[in-house]
């Protein structure tokens, strides 16, 4: 008995669509390279995509120049205008979205485009990340030394604000002899004007029986820009004007108004998943330009297990008018375990 070909032909086409693989992803690159695979997600100037031959790679978006994909992609815009479909072929610099089949977009310039797949805080939720480390380090016989150290921060995260708050600890002493003890308690806001520029307000708490500091106090406001902000890399500087209280045990005490400045940068080293770390911000003296403070922290993060990491640290702080008997500069090396999420 003969089998009819119309239904044959139409099962072959059904089993060649099954094998057929979905089409990838497709980014066209300024200088004329073509990328394929997945497109992950967008944030700042960082387009994640997701690949076969590569792994996950880091394309500035500066240096796209055309996107091509077949399947639905949740799009914010930097009027906060929120889309989701394919995205068509279109002109060099732009972007063309499907959402559905028949609503079309016009055009929309690649510089409009905030997010792709935005994290959670861009779809109305908070977004917590934060951090715990630990060292401790005692040494016993001949040398008798302990050494403590304790960090701990949270960030809360929505798509405009974001709120900080924060503390760290040291103390150390030599046959039970304390010979540092110091405190540092932090909060700051930012409200973000668009993903970049934000402006911020921030409060500082310090003290240090061994540099004579009861109590340092800084209230300060400013405004700073997120240059970069993704997974592997972050980078922002701040700027704006502070005024410190500093009450000591014996010296005199002192308060003035300071311009105040920072940076906050950490990139992520892919071949071998360290991570390096660098933060310090400045305080000088509108009054007097010779009264100048600079705390900063610098060191290298290695993941274990789980959110587990290992951080080697080295801490600096500078005080150019410091207390009688004290050093301008202190300098700090610690090992530490944390906790990240």
């Amino acid at each position: 008995m003969a089998v009819p070909r119309r239904p044959l032909a139409w099962l072959l086409t059904a089993l060649l669509g099954l094998c057929r693989p979905a089409l990838a992803d497709e980014i066209l690159l300024l200088n004329g390279d073509r990328l394929s695979g997945t497109i992950v997600a967008k944030r700042g100037n960082t387009l994640t995509l997701d690949t076969r031959y590569a792994g996950r790679l880091q394309i500035q978006w500066s240096s796209v120049r055309q996107i091509l994909c077949s399947r639905p992609l949740r799009i914010v815009l930097e009027d906060d205008t929120r889309l989701t479909g394919s995205l068509l072929q279109t002109e060099p610099g732009k972007l063309r979205i499907r959402a559905g089949r028949l609503v079309e977009t016009t055009p929309i310039d690649l510089a409009q485009v905030r997010y792709i797949n935005p994290p959670v805080e861009a779809d109305g939720g908070v977004a917590f990340s934060g951090k715990l480390n630990l060292g401790i380090n005692f040494t016993k016989g001949n040398t008798d030394v302990e050494k403590t150290h304790f960090d701990a921060e949270l960030v809360a995260k929505t798509l405009e604000n974001r709120y900080t708050i924060g503390a760290i600890l040291n103390r150390s002493a030599e046959r039970g002899t304390e010979t540092e003890s110091n405190a540092t308690g932090y909060a700051k806001y930012d409200h973000f004007l668009n993903s970049h520029w934000y402006v911020y307000s921030n409060a500082l708490f310090a003290r240090d029986r061994f540099k004579d500091l009861k109590l340092r106090t800084s209230l300060g406001l400013g405004s700073g820009y997120q240059f970069i902000e993704s997974k592997p890399t972050n980078l922002s500087l701040e700027g704006g004007l502070t005024y410190l209280n500093e009450d000591f045990y014996t010296a005199r005490d002192e308060s003035y108004p300071s311009a105040r400045w920072s940076l906050n940068f950490d990139h992520r080293l892919q071949a071998s998943k360290l991570q390096f770390f660098h933060f310090h911000e400045g305080y000088l003296g509108l009054e007097d330009t010779s009264d100048l403070l600079i705390r900063s922290q610098t060191g290298l993060r290695m993941p274990l297990i789980e959110r587990l990491n290992a951080t080697a640290q080295f801490d600096y702080d500078w005080d150019s008018t410091p207390a009688d008997g004290n050093d301008k500069g202190d300098a700090r090396y610690s090992l530490n375990i944390g906790y990240y999420w």
